[in-house]
């Protein structure tokens, strides 16, 4: 089977994002073509292209003549992130109760409870930040998918960024990991009972909660 070979623009693209995540890039920060060639290793034409993407991304500002402004983390990119995945995801959890198989809803309760015991076992002082975000990502991005609309995927794709953005070199404990499991467990079981109405409510707790851990970052 013949491999597509990934763009320069795209790899230009996912090595910026990579340096931000990981804040080799500082956010808020102001950046030449030339720093991002440097981070990225690619040329200017796909560094420029990508740039196009990030901006429409709403993760840069790209100013003529006094370089690329990176987006900061504020009060206000917290809330309105949070409002936003409200917005998706409460009628996503409703439409989630409808339609996950019992299969896929035992699994993620299996995956959530085998991550729990995890979490009780580990150091106390320990960061699980990277485990949790991959257990976030398995449960809300499904949920998410049973809206079955491109609009609101091609939208939760840029909230996941701004999620990670957010959440930049902020350690997440164990202790706090078990308090998000547990919303998610609550959620899960709602859909599992097939009711709508708990699962949305259990959601909106779970992103209020979340917004509130946030903002305490």
């Amino acid at each position: 089977m013949k491999h597509e070979t990934p763009l320069l623009s795209d790899i230009a693209y996912q090595r910026i994002l990579e340096a931000l995540f990981d804040a080799r890039l500082p956010m808020g920060a102001r950046l030449t073509q030339g720093e991002l060639i440097s981070v990225t290793g690619v040329p200017v034409g796909p560094v420029r292209d990508a740039l196009k993407l990030l901006e429409a991304d709403g993760i840069v500002t790209v100013h003529p003549r006094s370089g690329i402004e990176v987006i900061g983390r504020s009060t206000d990119l917290v809330r309105q992130t949070f409002q936003f995945r409200g917005i998706l995801e409460r009628p996503a959890a409703r439409a989630f109760a409808q339609s996950a198989t019992e299969a896929t809803l035992r699994g993620m309760l299996a995956q959530h409870e085998a991550a729990a015991e995890r979490f009780a076992a580990a150091d106390p002082n320990a960061d699980v930040a990277g485990e949790l975000s991959v257990l976030e990502d398995s449960f809300h991005a499904p949920i998410v998918a049973a809206l079955g609309n491109e609009l609101v995927d091609a939208s939760y794709r840029r909230l996941q960024l701004m999620a990670r953005i957010i959440k930049v070199k902020a350690a997440v404990y164990p202790k706090a990991a078990l308090v998000s499991l547990a919303e998610h467990r609550a959620v899960i079981l709602a859909c599992l009972s097939r009711d709508e109405t708990a699962a949305e409510a259990a959601m909106a707790r779970h992103l209020t909660n979340a917004l509130t851990r946030n903002l305490g970052v």
